[in-house]
């Protein structure tokens, strides 16, 4: 359990973190230190005070170990000592290149781990290799960053980290390692699911069973890339995916054109820090992340124009609810309305998956998703964009009653949970 020392350091710079402000007031930090021990304060907040004293250089309390600046006697503004650290790694761009004397420096790290912890500035940083493939950290599932843990087990000291990551705001910051021993950049990311284990050939060859934790990009939505050339560079890509879907308004049919996205890479290859040899992960997720809601799009506006062409309007209300409000495991990921043989609307519920390749390439579904299906196997549909990265694109819809039929489909389980006896 952490010290109200600790809570109080680390509140400190969170709070720099998501107000971006130098100066932190009194107040802020008591409603910090209160919202993180959810135990309220004792004593006005004496001892919090106490511990921001003790540190802090101009007060009276000073015990000789300096964690905070106090702006003046008696303002109540304190900083922590490490302000300008802590600013310049929130404003790293992806990209941006280190050796690595730089990344222990400015983490404030030591060691080779691919999971370093920062006590002093309350984050994670984690490595990936570019030139060691087998621990394929760049893989994607479900449109996501699947990270390889350090240890087999997820107790472990690092792992756990990663586990606990959103419960204890820990920020994580994942950079790749190149053949040169150069550390680029990739993004901020968080946890966004279950951690999974799969099997991987170690360096002998051999197989062994690994933590994978899926993590997404949070970097991009976050900080402000309006000036950033490499950024607009993917942007530009995400109105070609705009521009490659659209709906034929006489036929009424979803129609997705042709032309083939051809994805540029957005890295600095200026003198020695060019990167030519590896996939730019980073920006596909980037851009696969904007293509599926973008279908989800496409198709959510088709349903509702087939249905305001039948005056479905109360229908159409409760759709667009449902689709601006939707939450993380629905099970589904668009609400629809359908006539059944009574002629009465009734609900609709659509998945929507898209392939690169053609039928035979498999499809990721979540337990969830499979189990929703199965309790509404006569009104549940799947949306599948086929070849969607190529000239002979095409939508196919598989209602639930066909999905589930055995004869069709083989449903193969790839990632299992494991619990103590």
């Amino acid at each position: 359990m952490s010290t109200l020392r600790e809570i109080v350091y680390n509140s400190v710079i969170n709070l720099h973190r998501k107000t971006k402000k130098e100066w932190i007031s009194l107040k802020e930090i008591y409603n910090e230190v209160d919202r993180v021990r959810d135990v309220g304060i004792n004593n006005g907040g004496a001892s919090v005070r106490a511990a921001l004293e003790t540190h802090s250089s101009l007060s009276k309390a000073f015990s000789g170990k300096e964690e905070y600046i106090l702006k003046e006697k008696g303002s109540g503004l304190y900083k922590s000592v490490h302000y300008d650290q802590i600013m310049f790694i929130e404003n790293i761009s992806i990209g941006d290149t280190f050796d690595q004397e730089e990344l222990m420096k400015i983490f404030k790290i030591s060691g080779q781990s691919g999971i370093m912890h920062s006590k002093t500035l309350n984050c994670l940083v984690l490595i990936t290799s570019e030139e060691n493939d087998i621990y394929n950290d760049s893989s994607e599932r479900d449109r996501l960053i699947n990270y390889t843990g350090d240890e087999l087990v997820l107790g472990a000291n690092n792992n756990r980290k990663i586990f606990d990551s959103q419960k204890n705001e820990l920020p994580m910051y994942l950079f790749t390692k190149d053949r040169n021993k150069l550390y680029t950049f990739e993004g901020k990311v968080e946890l966004c699911g279950e951690p999974y284990q799969t099997n991987e050939k170690d360096k002998e060859g051999n197989d062994r069973l690994v933590w994978k934790f899926p993590l997404k990009v949070i970097y991009m939505e976050k900080s402000d890339y309006s000036e950033d050339k490499n950024v607009k560079v993917v942007a530009q890509e995400i109105e070609k995916i705009e521009n490659n879907i659209k709906i034929d308004s006489k036929s009424e049919e979803i129609k997705i054109k042709s032309g083939a996205l051809k994805l540029r890479k957005y890295r600095k290859t200026g003198n020695h820090k060019q990167r030519n040899n590896k996939p730019d992960f980073i920006a596909q997720e980037i851009i696969k992340t904007k293509q599926g809601k973008i279908n989800e799009e496409t198709i959510y506006n088709h349903e509702v124009k087939n249905l305001m062409n039948q005056n479905a309007k109360e229908q159409v209300k409760r759709m667009k609810e449902f689709f601006e409000n939707k939450k993380e495991n629905e099970g589904f990921d668009i609400l629809s309305f359908e006539l059944n043989k009574d002629g009465k609307y009734i609900e609709k519920y659509i998945e929507v998956k898209s392939t690169k390749g053609n039928e035979g390439v498999p499809i990721d579904i979540t337990a969830d998703e499979i189990e929703f299906a199965k309790e509404h196997i006569n009104n549940y549909y799947l949306y599948r964009i086929i070849n969607s990265d190529s000239d002979d694109r095409y939508l196919k819809i598989v209602k639930g009653i066909e999905l589930l039929n055995e004869n069709n489909f083989n449903f193969i389980p790839t990632a299992f949970k494991i619990y103590s006896r």
